[in-house]
């Protein structure tokens, strides 16, 4: 990634387990807003079954959309042709839903086809480039945006944002 200049790390958490577990459905259609209501109810050790997802999203519980994170990208006056990588796992919807992201960022990369069938290598390198990148933003506050901005911190890393959902 340094290879580019400075970049952006994104830890955009729109992954369909995150999603379902959530309940978040903003931007969704019906049919996927329906599948992830079915998994979230199959998944037997999720104690919460039955979320409104309205409520979540005003609760501030929910992560921001690709395109809600392009958008807050844009009015932070990053310019376009700023190199950003994607530190997640398959964004749910794929291109349909990363479409607003990429027209406003067409310079996203995600991680490297060695890494692929590795879970743990993709999280760790997701960690690793996300610590050394100058701005890390993410999306929603879980374990690893955390560990990363804690991590960051320690370092004296550059700038970590994190939105206000």
């Amino acid at each position: 990634m340094r290879s580019f200049g400075p970049y952006i790390a994104l830890h955009l958490r729109y992954e369909k387990d995150m999603l379902a577990f959530s309940g978040c459905t903003h931007g969704l259609s019906t049919s996927e807003a329906e599948e992830l209501r079915i998994i979230r109810e199959s998944t037997s050790y999720w104690k919460r079954k039955h979320i409104d997802p309205n409520e979540e999203r005003s609760k501030g519980f929910c992560p921001l959309t690709p395109k809600e994170v392009g958008i807050f990208l844009s009015a932070l006056g990053y310019p376009r042709k700023t190199p950003i990588y994607i530190a997640a796992g398959e964004i749910y919807g794929g291109e349909s839903h990363m479409t607003e992201l990429l027209s406003r960022y067409p310079f996203l990369m995600s991680k490297l086809e060695p890494f692929s069938n590795h879970a743990t290598q993709m999280a760790a390198l997701d960690y690793i480039v996300s610590v050394e990148s100058d701005v890390f933003v993410h999306s929603y506050p879980g374990n690893m945006a955390r560990a990363v901005e804690g991590h960051r911190r320690f370092l004296g890393r550059g700038r970590t944002i994190s939105p206000d959902r």
